[in-house]
């Protein structure tokens, strides 16, 4: 955990990844392999203010989607991608150079390498970058895929939806657009923006899995009118289709009810430690709520009504 005083508002950010509550393997040639945890994130502070990313490697296609994902949170810059120009030209950066070495590594074994080659690495992404200033704070993000973001609002009697990536319930239950070194992101499959926070915020950044609970489990505690009236509606048009998505949605209908204010505080307390997050994602996994996925979660409360200003920032890869 790292602190110390600025002229900011006062924000607290926690993270962690681990690998699925039930791990699987699969075959390259006659090679049994065991699936390893391939979200990577990263959290950045500076003097004004913060980045977090996560980015999910698709293990399901391509190789060493691991090691792309971690590529991209260590080559994000400081500032924001802002647009299909930019973020091409980030790419081109280390596209390259990233091919080559990893063709090297597979070289050896021609199944692995023809895999490879053919396929590339793929990885969904999302960014999200704060500006601290003196009486509020700026979000700028970036995402690509099906990491999400989201913005909860913590100014009234409860946590309200603000904002979120992927804006539409309906895009968590399609296949995710993703990227790879190999082939040029698709503008429409970008998104960017900008939004002021609101003065007590709880900013999320996660893999899929993890988001997709969330997510559910808001809009499950929030009696229709209180939460996102385009989401409320999705969320019960989803629930009647037959498929997985509408499983889970079913799922998290039946649950106990509890406050949402609840649900993310036992998050914070869950985020202390890599083996209490473990737990957790166990036994929401247990319960038939979160999927057999990897999770990584990055939580940031922002306050800027606190006094004197402090930040502080803690994670655990």
């Amino acid at each position: 955990m790292i602190s110390g005083q600025a002229a900011w508002p006062s924000c607290s950010a926690r993270g962690r990844s681990v690998v699925k509550p039930r791990n699987d393997s699969f075959f390259i040639g006659d090679q049994l392999v065991w699936r390893q945890n391939e979200d990577k994130f990263r959290m950045h502070r500076s003097r004004d203010g913060l980045m977090a990313a996560v980015s999910d490697g698709a293990g399901g296609t391509g190789l060493f989607c691991g090691a792309w994902a971690e590529t991209l949170v260590n080559r994000l810059p400081r500032r924001p991608i802002v647009g299909i120009g930019e973020l091409n030209r980030w790419l081109d950066g280390f596209c390259l150079s990233f091919r080559s070495d990893y063709a090297q590594k597979a070289k050896s074994q021609p199944v692995k390498h023809t895999k490879f080659v053919r396929e590339g690495s793929c990885a969904a992404l999302a960014v999200c970058w704060l500006t601290f200033l003196r009486s509020r704070t700026v979000m700028r993000w970036l995402g690509y895929g099906d990491s999400q973001i989201m913005v909860f609002d913590r100014t009234g009697p409860r946590p309200v939806l603000a904002t979120s990536y992927p804006p539409n319930l309906s895009d968590l239950d399609r296949t995710p657009a993703l990227l790879n070194w190999k082939d040029l992101p698709n503008k429409d499959r970008l998104s960017t923006g900008a939004v002021t926070l609101p003065a007590c915020a709880t900013i999320v950044v996660a893999s899929d899995g993890i988001g997709q609970y969330i997510m559910l489990r808001y809009l499950a505690l929030h009696v229709p009118g209180t939460s996102n009236s385009k989401m409320a509606e999705e969320f019960s048009r989803l629930a009647g289709g037959d498929s997985k998505f509408g499983d889970a949605i079913r799922a998290h209908r039946k649950q106990a009810q509890e406050p949402f204010s609840r649900l993310l505080e036992s998050l914070r307390q869950a985020l202390k430690s890599d083996r209490a997050f473990l737990a957790y994602v166990r036994a929401r996994h247990k319960e038939g709520l979160l999927a057999n996925d990897d999770a990584t979660l990055l939580l940031i409360d922002i306050d800027t009504t606190e006094h004197p200003q402090t930040a502080s920032l803690g994670s655990t890869g």
